[in-house]
């Protein structure tokens, strides 16, 4: 499997020729997430020959849709998530991914969506079994990520209860330079989303722009 995405044209285009139902599946979570991330809200395999098709999306804006477009031309941000999402989305995926700045040529909206579809599927249960007792998903996510959309969320998706992710099941690690070394500090986040144990630098950054930005 290579690892940046580039078989997800044919194997979408596979799927919706050879296994109707589990293509009907992926379609649908793939445009919940679109739809959360403001990127597209449809997507379909077109075909004009037997071996010729595009992957096609398109937006919805208050009741009207737009035109069908293919992905290459949308905007290199679907094209580089889709890869992620699907991988993310599939069934037969191992149980620990890694993934590396996923966030890249995504707008501020579509890295929040994409913590919390982190935090979904890390934290879905399995189907109960004959006794009634559900088990926690396998899926794993290791994240190298310089997005604060994507944690914030996750931090929130906790807090908020939105799935059955728990406190204990996140870890941050933070790098952080001091002189010529990087120190990595282990992060942990409470019931309520806050981020515990933080150096002092962690976040310093936007907290000392913000308060240039409103004049304290």
């Amino acid at each position: 499997m290579d690892t940046e995405g580039e078989y997800i044209p044919s194997y979408l285009a596979g799927l919706s020729a050879h296994d109707k139902p589990a293509w009907e599946r992926l379609k649908e979570s793939i445009e919940e997430f679109g739809s959360r991330s403001g990127l597209f809200n449809e997507i379909r395999i077109r075909r004009f020959e037997e071996r010729l098709f595009q992957v096609q999306v398109r937006k919805h804006d208050k009741g009207l849709k737009g035109p069908w477009r293919n992905i290459v031309d949308v905007g290199y941000g679907i094209s580089q998530a889709l890869p992620i999402i699907v991988d993310l989305l599939r069934e037969d995926m191992p149980p620990i991914s890694l993934l590396q700045q996923p966030e890249v040529h995504l707008h501020p909206t579509a890295q929040a969506a994409l913590g919390s579809l982190f935090s979904s599927i890390a934290g879905e249960r399995i189907a109960s079994n004959a006794r009634g007792v559900s088990r926690r998903s396998k899926r794993q996510f290791i994240v190298e990520t310089h997005s604060d959309y994507i944690i914030d969320r996750v931090r929130m998706d906790v807090r908020d209860k939105k799935t059955s992710l728990k406190p204990e099941d996140v870890s941050i690690l933070f790098f952080e330079r001091t002189g010529l070394d990087v120190t990595i500090h282990s992060l942990r986040i409470d019931e309520q989303g806050n981020v515990l144990n933080a150096p002092p630098g962690y976040r310093q950054f936007f907290l000392d722009e913000l308060d240039r930005s409103i004049g304290f």
